[in-house]
């Protein structure tokens, strides 16, 4: 669940930068550097193959570069200045990587530790980004992964509820997160920081869904909706649900579109730093 980009006047506007077709007059719109299945730690990126967090940051020098160059240094720099960059990272940390891999980053931290280690991260990406012009920010922290359909389907013990050991970490990381947030808004001039809570969102819809026109929380729509995500996914499989607005969840791990315009909106809506 990464998404890595900035938007200007129009999230719709988005566009991704890798994208052969796309020309550098959208450029100068939006761009997306998102990885799905990334995450702050490089181990993170490694299991998937997908791109990670400093490869990204490069991504992003280059087109700095490309922008300036088509536009102008002047112009360039106004329009990098004046973006909002949205970024939601870290919850594939845990369920793809702590809590996955054997041997892994568990045998290494405690869940504590690795949440500061991910921290720190996560504070120096955000230092590089003001070194590099970036002035509004806003930070999604992790979502309530306890919920997710795949951490449904594992929690047995307690008939495939909510895993609030795992909810309770993400608040754990949240908090500490927005101390960084705090801290780097005081310390950097000019910088306008902001942790949506996306957590406090979804787990409203999570638990109220007929509340957001939702029939269904607990599964997602593709497939059997307990394990399938990814490339797992189709339209065309059996079991697909044939109308994927009345979930909150599209596969065990992602949202639905009808959620994410939710989601959106509410963070939106509470973003008063960037009117």
């Amino acid at each position: 669940m990464s998404q890595n980009g900035f938007y200007r006047d129009n999230p719709a506007k988005l566009t991704v930068v890798m994208e052969e077709s796309i020309k550098l007059p959208d450029f100068a719109s939006g761009v997306c550097f998102a990885s799905a299945a990334t995450g702050y730690d490089n181990a993170t990126a490694d299991v998937l193959n997908v791109i990670p967090l400093w490869k990204e940051l490069e991504y992003y020098k280059e087109y700095q570069d490309k922008l300036k160059a088509y536009l102008g240094v002047e112009k360039a720099n106004e329009i990098l200045s004046e973006a909002v960059y949205s970024i939601s990272i870290g919850t594939n940390d845990f369920i793809e990587n702590y809590y996955t891999i054997p041997g892994g980053r568990s045998s290494q931290f405690t869940v504590e530790q690795y949440q500061d280690f991910l921290i720190g991260i996560a504070e120096d990406f955000l230092k590089q980004l003001y070194l590099l012009g970036v002035r509004k920010i806003s930070f999604t922290g992790i979502a309530p992964m306890g919920c997710l359909p795949a951490m449904r389907t594992m929690n047995f013990l307690h008939n495939h509820g909510c895993n609030e050991e795992y909810n309770n970490v993400a608040l754990q990381f949240n908090g500490k997160l927005r101390k960084v947030v705090s801290k780097l808004n005081r310390e950097l001039a000019g910088l306008k920081l902001v942790l949506a809570d996306a957590y406090s969102i979804l787990l409203e819809i999570i638990r109220n869904p007929s509340k957001f026109g939702f029939e269904v929380a607990d599964v997602g729509c593709c497939g059997t909706g307990t394990f399938e995500a990814g490339n797992l996914c189709n339209l065309d499989a059996s079991l697909t649900c044939t109308d994927a607005t009345k979930f909150v969840f599209w596969d065990a791990i992602h949202p639905t579109e009808k959620t994410y315009k939710i989601i959106s909106d509410y963070l939106q809506m509470h973003s008063k730093e960037f009117r």
